[in-house]
């Protein structure tokens, strides 16, 4: 909020005389009614004034001309009716001395809160409800303090949750009941009496039950009248405590009753009901989670520090056990299955079980490996089909028991549940009593059985020959007829016909309004509104479905009352505030971020590097000047191959240009995107282009231009702010406290700027960043530091703003000490450097080279006084130290190789995804995408190392292949694709992914691709593949004689070697063939992933199996 006086600056109001003071000609209320203005509390905003002294079009059409004891009255007015009631109408009312055109010039410059207030939400419902097409400026017109897309985001909200029959089925004030009560969480009856005077408990509880939508969270003042009713000594079951709380089921005001109740002091507790608690006051103690989860003694062992506390541990553990009635009344936990299943598979004995199932008796024991036993070790042979269907009825049951009681709860038992012991007895008891010999009936008997077979066989004689009487009266004198089976057929040909007919008459239309689309009318198409939310962050996104799986394996198989609606079913719109809501919450746990997929330098992993080499040639023989870069000042050659470079890095900018559509701009003051051509038409704008410099040649510059994408295109800002994070994680990982000072002072700062609009404070981190770059290079460089790189953008900045850096805004100090302590710190063992290295060594100051190579080095100049560009005096041992400091990184860190291969992926092939995905479905060349954290856990699972090589079999646009050279450094990485497309974009990412490296100044990758080529019969792919060490096959939707032929292709592996798929290629019941394949050699081990988000076709964990080769044929499969 600003002062008052600075918008009375731009409009100065008349000088009052004594007696007019404070009386304003127009005036909504006496002056006696008026309150005393706050002018602090005023939130106004200043008319925004540029640095040369002009106004925004905003501002400049917007003077003031009320006087200042009417924006005073005003002003404090809105202050007070932002929290009651913001509707026009009322407004008016209040105002009603003031014209609605000067009063919108203080409600254009004031900002409201985003809550609505109540009368808004219930104009919103009642005007939703009494009309079926609701007109968006009616309600923005009466809501004018709110932004359309609010209020659409409302009305879809109430159709979605209240749309079709339950518009109906609610009466109007019964809604706006129900959504008043969640906007502002009034759960309680008095509260909700105050706008709902017709109340009633019954039913408002039915309609809660039926109706209500939203996801309830105990409010305080629920809370607080339970605690006094408690103190009161009301009990759980009162029909007192329960009418006052009508949103609350009887199970959960029961469950926070109890809860309640245990945390209050038994002192606040009335008198009377001291006595009718039987046990005190209990103390959670963490280690009483082991009765929940795991009772063996293993666990014991490991949750106690020290051997010695174990016997206390165990008496705790007892009493407690007893507390809740005996271990009976506990179920056995998934830890205690398990130990029961591996003493029958092992053939423990039975003090063996108990020493590892100390709280249990010797008959829980039995019970639970009798029950284990139809399970683990099943009965084939049997006496009699009597006992094999009571056996298989036991089996059967105890697998129903098992998948009933996930996580240890216990089953309830059922009064009708079968005593299969019991059964089983009766059973074999009642056959051998059939079995035993026939006794001698009574004569008499026997005559009367004998009479009775004797009329049973009469009368089916007799029935017999009626039928075959009235079958030959009714073939005389009647003409043949249609048999009645194709009767009934015709008439179901007849009624699916017709129904058929129904059917494509009611979807001629996409609506679905029944109407058939007559001849020469096209087909009506309404594009359907979705409600899908915006995810910048993908760690978050992650993370919160993370949590929403988790609560959901929580709350299965909670019973449920039949006779209403749960709370936890929820519509769609439910599901996207739930996610929405987790992804709001602080992730300030790191346990949640996955080691594979860090989200930024902060909370980063490091990759040894196991003595291989990152940098260039030039770094690691320790040459105090850089390896050798041709640049050309034409664009293009960036994607062209060859060991030309362009002083301009264009790709990202081109992308950006040729989907322009995909793009808005920047709001507040940045630059806008689209300029007015010659003709008037909108085109882009030529001057919104940054540049931002690297280190090691800072000559070169990557351009981009400042947009905000639609939807997921790339993201200038965010791929600036990978910029800063590589350079760290490259050159300055050795240090906490360079971290620091480019993560907040640059990172940080420039998504601030750009989240508070400020152009001028997100130009001022760029030029920072360049004058760093300039400053911090190890190498002499010949280039004008006067020469502004970003000059285009300097016309939408003040005329006061400084463009160059002081030394203190640099922090150059700390960069030149962290970087001088930890490269005398770390020198290797000394290269023996050429003459001219030498030379260069000893003086300890740097040759003055130009982008040409010298025709003769021996005669390169050496200054006498080393002199930063900027006039900043640095050490002269700081080249020196840096070029010694990367010579001894024994690590490279994920987060870098990551984001390095998603700025070539983003660049390349996201702008040319859609053809990758118009391959045949459900077949072997369907395109899918193993995401980096997915390639960096396999690899890491199976060890992969810099003298290993390297293969992926169906490489698509190479990631694997890439990923595997670049984070583990192996000899050598291939891959081979079949399908052209996926084949061009792999060899457009391998030039861009290469030539990115050499102006970062690390080592060329060794790369080797068969594109355009199938692996099945290709002599080539084969010798590669025979001669790695770790190769990937994605056979997800590999069919069988495709997986044959890999099987073939792979026969000479090495043993030891691995393979890593996505399925198993070891069928169930496998044995060796005729046949020559690899797969008589592979040992299969299954594993999952260990974070979502892993592959691109799924949001879920998913498994991979990793086969070792062996040295002979797997006894299993002979």
């Amino acid at each position: 909020m600003m002062k008052l006086t600075q918008l009375l600056n731009q409009s100065p109001a008349k000088e009052l005389s004594p007696d007019e003071e404070g009386t304003p000609k127009k005036s909504g209320r006496p002056p006696s009614q008026r309150k005393t203005p706050v002018p602090a509390a005023i939130p106004l905003l200043n008319p925004k004034v540029d640095d040369d002294g002009l106004m925004t079009p905003h501002s400049s059409d917007s003077s003031p001309t009320l006087k200042t004891e009417d924006l005073l009255f005003v002003g404090q007015l809105l202050a007070d009716m932002s929290v009651t009631d913001l509707t026009r109408t009322t407004i008016e009312k209040e105002l009603h001395g003031y014209p609605w055109s000067a009063v919108q010039q203080i409600i254009y410059q004031y900002k409201f809160p985003e809550k609505l207030t109540r009368p808004e939400v219930e104009f919103i419902v009642r005007l939703w409800h009494n009309s079926k097409r609701v007109e968006l400026s009616a309600i923005a017109q009466e809501c004018f303090a709110r932004s359309p897309e609010s209020l659409r985001s409302r009305l879809s909200l109430l159709e979605a949750n209240y749309g079709g029959v339950r518009r109906d089925a609610l009466l109007v004030e019964e809604l706006v009941a129900l959504e008043i009560c969640h906007h502002e969480n009034c759960y309680h009856a008095d509260d909700i009496v105050s706008f709902f005077p017709e109340y009633h408990y019954e039913r408002f509880r039915k309609l809660v039950s039926a109706f209500y939508p939203h996801k309830l969270r105990w409010t305080q003042r629920e809370l607080q009248f339970i605690t006094d009713k408690i103190k009161q000594g009301l009990s759980h079951e009162d029909y007192e405590l329960l009418r006052y709380l009508p949103f609350r089921r009887k199970c959960e005001v029961k469950a926070k009753y109890l809860a309640l109740k245990r945390k209050i002091p038994t002192t606040d507790l009335p008198s009377e009901n001291v006595e009718i608690v039987s046990e005190p006051t209990h103390v959670e103690n963490p280690l009483f989670d082991l009765i929940e989860n795991d009772l063996t003694m293993t666990s014991i062992k490991n949750a106690v520090p020290t051997a010695s506390t174990i016997l206390k541990v165990v008496c705790q553990l007892q009493e407690e056990i007893e507390r809740r009635g005996g271990s009976e009344k506990i179920a056995f936990t998934d830890p205690e299955r398990d130990t029961v299943r591996k003493s029958l598979e092992e053939g423990l004995s039975h003090d063996e079980i108990q020493l590892q199932l100390p709280f249990r008796t010797q008959e829980e024991i039995d019970g639970q490996v009798k029950k284990m036993q139809s399970a683990c070790v099943r009965q084939k042979k049997f006496k009699n089909d009597i006992e094999r269907l009571i056996y298989e009825a036991e089996w059967y049951s105890s697998m129903a028991e098992n998948a009933a009681t996930p996580g240890g709860r216990r089953r309830r038992v059922r009064k009708d549940s079968v005593e299969f012991e019991t059964l089983r007895k009766e059973a074999i008891n009642k056959k051998k009593r059939i079995l035993e010999g026939p006794t001698e009936e009574d004569p008499e008997k026997k005559r009367l059985n004998a009479i009775k077979t004797q009329k049973r066989v009469e009368t089916i004689r007799k029935k017999k020959e009626h039928q075959e009487e009235l079958k030959k009266r009714r073939q005389k004198g009647k003409s043949p007829a249609t048999p009645r089976h194709q009767l009934r057929s015709y008439k179901e040909r007849a009624t699916q016909m017709k129904s058929l007919l129904e059917e494509a008459k009611y979807f001629q239309s996409i609506t679905g309004d029944g109407k058939c689309v007559k001849e020469g009318v096209k087909r009506k198409r309404v594009p359907t509104y979705h409600l899908i939310p915006e995810f910048q962050n993908r760690q978050k996104l992650k993370t919160a479905q993370k949590k929403i799986e988790e609560q959901k394996f929580r709350r299965r198989g909670r019973a449920r009352a039949s006779s209403e609606t749960p709370s936890t079913e929820e519509s769609d719109f439910d599901e996207v505030d739930k996610l929405q809501r987790a992804m709001e919450e602080d992730l300030s746990d790191d346990d949640d971020i996955s080691p594979f997929d860090p989200p930024d330098i902060c909370r980063d992993t490091l990759v040894p590097l196991h003595g291989r080499e990152l940098f260039n040639d030039s770094i690691s023989t320790g040459c105090l000047f850089p390896f050798y870069v041709s640049f050309t000042s034409d664009l293009s050659s960036m994607m062209r191959p060859g060991k030309e470079y362009p002083v301009i890095n264009t790709v990202a900018s081109d992308v950006i240009r040729e989907n322009l559509k995909s793009y808005k701009s920047l709001t507040g003051s940045f630059p806008p995107l689209y300029a007015i051509g010659p003709n008037g038409e909108s085109i882009g704008n030529s001057r919104n282009v940054i540049h931002v410099r690297y280190l090691l040649y800072p000559t070169h510059s990557e351009q981009f231009i400042l947009a905000k994408p639609k939807s997921n295109e790339l993201d200038p800002v965010y791929e600036i702010n990978k910029i800063f994070q590589i350079h760290y994680a490259l050159y300055f990982s050795h240090s906490e406290v360079l971290k620091d000072i480019i993560y907040n002072d640059y990172c940080q700062s420039l998504q601030e700027a750009v989240d508070n609009e400020d152009f001028g404070a997100f130009m001022t981190v760029i030029d920072k960043w360049n004058c760093l770059m300039l400053e911090l290079t190890p190498y002499p460089i010949e280039i004008n530091p006067s020469v502004d790189i970003n000059e285009s953008l300097r016309c939408f900045l003040p005329r006061n703003y400084n463009i160059f850096p002081s030394y203190t805004d640099l922090k150059l100090q700390q960069f030149h000490l962290e970087v001088l302590a930890a490269g005398e710190t770390n020198i290797n063992t000394p290269v023996k450097p050429s003459p001219l290295l030498r030379r260069v060594s000893q003086t300890l100051q740097s040759p003055k080279l130009s982008t040409k190579m010298p025709s003769n080095p021996e005669i390169a100049q050496l200054p006498d006084v080393y002199v930063s560009r900027f006039r900043h005096l640095r050490p002269i041992l700081y080249s020196t130290a840096f070029i010694n400091l990367l010579n001894s990184m024994t690590s490279i860190t994920r987060y870098c190789v990551q984001q390095l291969l998603l700025r070539t992926y983003s660049r390349i092939v996201s702008p040319h995804s859609r053809k990758l995905r118009s391959y045949k479905a459900f077949s072997a060349e369907v395109y899918g995408e193993l995401l980096p954290s997915f390639v960096s856990e396999v690899l890491s699972k199976v060890d992969l190392q810099p003298h290993h090589k390297f293969y992926d079999l169906g490489s698509g646009v190479g990631n694997t292949t890439f990923q595997a050279a670049l984070e583990f450094g192996v000899h050598e990485s291939g891959g081979c694709e079949i399908m052209g497309h996926a084949s061009y974009l792999t060899s457009r990412q391998e030039i861009f992914l290469q030539k990115q490296l050499a102006l970062l100044g690390m080592k060329e990758l060794n790369l080797s691709f068969a594109l355009d080529q199938s692996f099945v019969d290709n002599d080539e792919v084969r010798k590669k593949c025979v001669d790695c060490d770790v190769l990937i096959v994605n056979n997800y939707l590999f069919d069988f004689p495709l997986n044959v032929a890999v099987g073939k292709l792979l026969v000479g592996l090495r043993p030891g070697s691995k393979i890593i798929s996505l399925r198993n290629f070891i069928p169930p019941r496998y044995k060796v063939g005729d046949d020559d394949t690899i797969f008589d050699y592979l040992t299969v081990e299954k594993f999952e992933m260990s974070d979502y988000f892993s592959v691109s076709w799924t949001a879920n964990k998913v498994p991979y199996y990793i086969s070792t080769v062996q040295k002979e044929v797997v006894d299993e499969y002979k």
